[in-house]
């Protein structure tokens, strides 16, 4: 992405624990979505408690998608600016945006 990977370290390392804390949420929650589907027992409470753990880890992810480009956009706009680059900035951006929405 351009020059844009030395800012990149700023709010990596600024939100990287709760970034952390989001993937490792989102790990548990697929872990438990495995156990899940490998278990014996009762299979309707099973399907509608795999879909419910399913459900939750797409809004998980959602949020951690939305956490990093929050910091991501606020570094690299700024950098962008100063650089004077916001148009290359803004192609790459629609990139990673149109990336996420499909």
């Amino acid at each position: 992405m351009g020059d844009y990977t030395i800012i990149m370290s700023t709010h990596f390392q600024r939100d990287r624990r709760r970034l952390v804390t989001r993937v490792n949420r989102i790990v548990g929650q697929l872990e438990a979505v495995r156990d899940l589907l490998g278990e014996d027992g009762e299979e309707e409470a099973r399907c509608y408690e795999v879909m419910r753990q399913l459900s939750s880890i797409k809004g998980a992810t959602r949020g951690l998608m939305a956490a990093y480009m929050d910091g991501f956009v606020r570094d690299h706009v700024r950098m962008a600016a100063e650089k004077e680059t916001l148009d290359e900035f803004a192609d790459e951006l629609l990139e990673v945006i149109h990336a996420f929405q499909t």
